[in-house]
């Protein structure tokens, strides 16, 4: 591959909106936060800009840390310049569990396809009572999710959402943290949307520790399920490297014949030199040298990384002199997760990876994962309903006396 085909590109996605033109997850995070709520003057907000309209019926949110949890309220309330209103268009109450997703269902309130809404957590002071019950402090609180980056994004599809944050109120001022907020909302007739990536991951790309066997080779990637024929002008990875790897890493291009399970190879080339790859996780750009093998159709690829450098390792993170590439997952527990992850299924994109040296019969599917690949090409034409003609009503033939419509 010429040096010309290989741009290096930090991508501000905070800054950027993403264009339709690029076919990928961008949805990034690195680590999880939370935010305790050990006092009764405590509040958190996962502010977010609505998707669609939906009836609202329950709402899911994750516990990180749970020690003599007393009881919490979690409320719907509409956005004031920024901030929750403070009057709720719905609650419900409920004592968390640590490390894991609780869904609460919620009277019926009207969202709003573009609106700003806050899903509010504070403590339960009186559990529908008429007195303060249970207690909160240093030894009875609970804490709730939150990611690293604030991606400004809908994770599903990409869509922006310049609004989202989360907000922490110190009993006196709401606060930005400039996080990622971790919750999912559900309406009437199977509606929903949120983020459910609860786990920051990596994916190790390594060879076997002797490059002329590459029986063992662990290699990673996304599928990628296109909506129209792509003809894609360059993919963007986000990778680091870990320790000093010896040889390049390469990209693979392949088609999923799912039918008999088979991850077929159509193009294999060079996509960085290890001298072109940071340390630290960031996003490449990378051109294809074979414009034919960038033609995608409407169908499923598998982009794929691997190498001939490093090993296999016991310690974090999982391999040495090798490349990691990040990704986004769900832990699980929590409903319609695959819908919610992007491209909206699990069985359209996810991430996949091979531990046999890509064996086209051996790729592994990591449902509820998407490593961070994005091909680069021009709009998918917009899509058209299809107006069928009504089918007539059938005439009765002459001379046939036996038929009656």
């Amino acid at each position: 591959m010429k040096p010309l085909n290989i741009i290096v590109l930090l991508f501000i996605l905070s800054l950027v909106p993403v264009a339709h033109a690029d076919f990928g997850n961008w949805f990034v995070a690195n680590k999880r936060l939370s935010t305790s709520l050990d006092t009764s003057n405590k509040k958190i907000s996962f502010r977010f800009t609505c998707q669609e309209d939906m009836d609202l019926s329950a709402v899911a949110i994750f516990c990180s840390e749970a020690l003599g949890s007393p009881g919490y309220r979690v409320s719907f309330q509409d956005n004031i310049d920024g901030l929750p209103s403070g009057t709720p268009l719905a609650f419900s109450t409920y004592i968390p569990l640590a490390q894991t997703w609780s869904t609460l269902p919620l009277t019926s309130a009207p969202l709003i396809k573009g609106k700003v809404y806050h899903v509010v957590i504070e403590h339960d002071i009186n559990r529908g009572g008429g007195h303060p019950v249970g207690k909160i402090g240093p030894s009875h609180f609970a804490s709730f999710l939150s990611t690293d980056v604030l991606n400004h994004l809908h994770p599903n599809d990409g869509s922006p959402d310049l609004e989202a944050n989360v907000l922490f109120f110190d009993g006196q001022h709401w606060k930005e943290l400039n996080q990622e907020p971790v919750y999912a909302v559900y309406g009437v007739g199977s509606r929903f949307q949120g983020n459910p990536y609860d786990k920051p991951g990596i994916r190790p790309v390594y060879g076997s520790g002797n490059p002329n066997d590459k029986s063992s080779q662990v290699l990673q990637g996304e599928s990628l399920h296109f909506h129209c024929g792509f003809p894609a002008k360059s993919f963007a990875i986000r990778i680091r490297k870990e320790g000093t790897p010896q040889s390049p890493l390469n990209y693979l291009l392949l088609k999923n014949q799912f039918e008999i399970h088979k991850a077929l190879q159509i193009h294999k080339s060079l996509a960085l030199t290890p001298n072109q790859v940071s340390s630290s996780f960031q996003w490449v750009t990378i051109g294809f040298d074979d414009k034919g093998a960038s033609n995608f159709s409407d169908e499923c690829w598998f982009f794929a990384l691997q190498t001939d450098s490093g090993h296999a390792s016991q310690n974090y993170p999982g391999c040495e002199d090798c490349y990691i590439l990040s990704d986004v997952r769900n832990s699980g527990g929590l409903g319609k997760a695959a819908e919610l992850t992007f491209d909206g299924g699990a069985h359209l994109s996810r991430a996949v990876y091979s531990t046999d040296g890509g064996d086209p019969f051996h790729w592994l599917d990591d449902f509820e994962s998407d490593s961070n690949i994005g091909a680069i090409g021009p709009p998918c034409p917009p899509q058209t309903a299809i107006e069928y003609q009504p089918i007539p009503t059938p005439q009765p033939l002459e001379g046939v006396g036996d038929f009656n419509p």
